[in-house]
């Protein structure tokens, strides 16, 4: 009985290590915003795999209402989601890379109460190393050193996360 027990922990705590904390999953131009293929655990390697042969030519600008084209990952553990997609034309466009992190704002109006909300911050990476570079200081989990290289990007846009 003890050793059915202890295998079944075991099973268990291995099932565990074995799943890391990344996830991620992909949405196509023009996909409906709540619409995206999951494709499960992620790694640095995985990512960038997906990041290099993703169609991002060929997908740039043909959003027809929907999303743009993105790759999202998730991590589980710490709640912070970092995700790039492409913005412009096939012969002219950039990269927004956005993180979802906990913030604390103050309600109405910046008189209230802080609390924590999730916080979204978009911005323009122009050179495909500059996204390897930043996701490489996310899976490290580096996430300081990650937003104080963000904060050398245009931002794009920031708000609370719907």
């Amino acid at each position: 009985m003890n050793r059915v027990i202890f295998t079944i922990i075991g099973i268990i705590l291995a099932t565990n290590t074995m799943a890391g904390p990344f996830t991620y999953d992909i949405q196509q131009a023009g996909y409906d915003f709540d619409q995206y293929d999951l494709k499960g655990e992620a790694t640095y390697e995985i990512f960038i795999d997906e990041f290099q042969k993703f169609p991002w030519v060929e997908q740039v600008g043909k959003n027809t209402g929907g999303s743009e084209p993105t790759i999202s990952v998730k991590n589980k553990e710490s709640k912070i989601d970092y995700w790039v997609s492409v913005i412009g034309k096939p012969n002219e466009y950039a990269y927004l890379v956005g993180i979802v992190q906990p913030k604390m704002v103050k309600s109405m109006f910046g008189l209230g109460k802080e609390k924590e909300v999730r916080w979204v911050s978009i911005y323009v990476a122009e050179r495909q190393q500059t996204v390897e570079d930043t996701f490489k200081l996310y899976f490290a989990g580096k996430i300081p050193e990650l937003n104080q290289e963000l904060s050398r990007l245009p931002l794009f846009l920031e708000q609370e996360a719907r």
